[in-house]
């Protein structure tokens, strides 16, 4: 049985948390053609799934800042592979640290439009540990991975900042 809840103050889209304590989530954002195309062309290929890792170690939260913004670490999940291991790859590779996963704590069905065009993909927030130090060169080398750092406060440009700080204060 899943209870109803008010979305925290500045998240979008209509929000449930279920028997386990996951929210439950689903969004719809309107993109510019250009990053429609981009993400729908991703989606169509067979991305049905994407993954962020929340850390929090010692009161700070773990983000690495890509595409110009600050953000969970994570990405998607390759044909073949869970999410759990889509997401311990994708800490390494973007952080060097190695991870172990933890309490599933959100789970997004989100929809990006443009026009009368929709594709929907699906995107869970794990809480998880981390052991190791963080690399001097993050991600690879075909990605847009500047940094990777640890905040006592998320930056103002985090993505989905509102939900980064509701997620710690849980």
């Amino acid at each position: 049985m899943e209870r109803q809840m008010g979305a925290p103050p500045g998240i979008d889209g209509e929000w449930t948390i279920d028997d386990d304590g996951v929210v439950q989530r689903r969004n719809r954002r309107d993109l510019d053609a250009d990053t429609f195309d981009r993400l729908a062309t991703r989606i169509r290929d067979g991305l049905d799934w994407g993954v962020a890792g929340f850390c929090d170690r010692d009161g700070s939260i773990l983000l690495v800042r890509q595409d110009g913004k600050w953000v969970l670490p994570g990405g998607g999940v390759e044909s073949g592979e869970s999410k759990t291991d889509a997401l311990v790859r994708e800490i390494r590779e973007e952080t060097g640290l190695e991870a172990t996963i933890e309490t599933l704590r959100v789970v997004t069905e989100q929809t990006f439009t443009h026009g009368d065009d929709a594709v929907t993909f699906h995107f869970a927030i794990y809480d998880v540990a981390v052991d190791g130090e963080l690399t001097d060169d993050p991600g690879l080398e075909d990605e847009a991975i500047a940094d990777v750092s640890w905040f006592e406060t998320p930056p103002e440009d985090t993505l989905d900042r509102p939900l980064v700080a509701f997620l710690r204060s849980r």
